[in-house]
């Protein structure tokens, strides 16, 4: 997934239903995990949270994910981007109602428009706002697409918000080859007010939100990301893949987590996700998952016990495919285009799915959840 890129698209693929025929998932050791590192779990602070807005050759982006007790999944995401000639900020936000309507924008604005708080944890750049509260580490986000299409959510904590050792994930054998910064709350309470074509309704249900800081040069080929919620549990899978020509130390870097009952109960970077089956997009000429099966493996925090989670799923519910240079400003997609050929991204969101979670000494447990799926494409290798 790169999260850095989340837009939505005139032009994107309506939602449909994709029938395909489910295969036998993978067996253990039939494909690579993700290369070790060690998934030393550390509490996020606020320094990790706020807004850097970096001067030279970034992305910045606040992510946040709602699973909406209706049925309908939603986020909203602020990007701060200084890869262009100046910097640009990109604001989102999309709904995917259960009947297959989706609404929303992409607003692009110069970085003047954008306001931070004397302390960078409040953002406002119109039409989005980002209010942090310090005492409570709660956000409310506010987003106004239109008189008849607006949001007004307040995230608050389950857990705490979380990074992996120092938060950086290399692209290469060092900085200089790009890397990524990344801290999450993997479940959140949300409570507020969305209004979509006029008609506003409680916004309830669990939240997801990350904090991303990516560095040039671009060099991750793939990204999967994935979001499982329902009332008390959570899986996240965060997911990128570097191609061989680099030459690069690392080839597969994951971050993953698994809450359950309102605890954070794992964090771990020895996962995949294995795209089972493909379809052809024949807009981009990728092949995108039409099947999916993630491997979670880690131990649990607080007494080191051996956790595995297997997550397989057919991706049927398709939300969109999006073309990710047609969402940005001119002199921007002409900049990215000389490093990054042909960036396309496919989402899902299939509901009702299944999680088998086994520890080491207890029977093994199945959660039913909501799972959001993203899938992305860089470059053609």
């Amino acid at each position: 997934m790169l999260s850095t890129w989340k837009s939505s698209s005139n032009t994107a693929n309506a939602a449909k239903k994709i029938i395909v025929a489910r295969k036998e998932d993978p067996q253990p050791g039939s494909y690579p995990l993700s290369d070790p590192v060690p998934a030393v779990k550390t509490v996020a602070t606020e320094d990790d949270i706020k807004w850097r807005c970096l001067a030279s050759g970034s992305t910045e982006t606040m992510t946040f994910y709602m699973t909406l007790d209706d049925g309908t999944m939603a986020f909203v995401q602020m990007a701060y981007s200084s890869l262009g000639l100046s910097p640009n900020v990109g604001l989102t936000c999309r709904f995917y109602q259960p009947d297959g309507q989706k609404h929303g924008k992409t607003f692009n604005q110069s970085a003047g428009a954008l306001k931070l708080s004397n302390n960078n944890l409040d953002a406002s750049c119109e039409p989005m706002s980002i209010q942090f509260d310090t005492a409570t580490r709660r956000f409310t986000v506010r987003f106004t697409l239109s008189s008849a299409i607006s949001m007004h959510v307040t995230f608050t904590p389950c857990v705490d918000f979380f990074k992996i050792g120092d938060g950086k994930s290399l692209f290469g054998k060092s900085e200089r080859d790009g890397f990524v910064q990344a801290c999450f709350l993997p479940k959140a309470t949300l409570s507020g007010t969305v209004t979509v074509a006029g008609v506003a309704r409680p916004a309830t249900g669990s939240g997801l939100f990350h904090h991303a800081i990516q560095m040039k040069p671009q060099n991750a080929s793939k990204w999967n990301f994935v979001n499982f919620q329902n009332a008390t549990d959570a899986l996240m899978l965060y997911e990128f893949e570097v191609p061989a020509k680099n030459m690069s130390d690392v080839n597969i870097v994951s971050q993953g987590c698994f809450v359950h009952k309102g605890r954070l109960i794992a964090v771990t970077t020895s996962n995949r996700a294995v795209h089972v089956q493909r379809l052809k997009d024949e807009a981009s000429g990728y092949e995108y998952p039409s099947q999916l099966f993630i491997s979670w493996n880690g131990t649990r925090l607080d007494d080191g016990a051996d956790v595995k989670i297997e997550l397989s799923m057919l991706l049927g519910n398709k939300l969109d495919t999006i073309d990710v240079l047609a969402e940005l400003p001119y002199l921007l997609r002409k900049f990215i285009q000389t490093f990054i050929t042909a960036p396309f991204l496919f989402s899902w969101f299939e509901k009702g799915v299944k999680a088998k979670v086994s520890i080491s000494g207890e029977e093994d447990m199945h959660i039913d959840g909501d799972a959001f799926v993203e899938s992305t494409f860089l470059c053609k290798e």
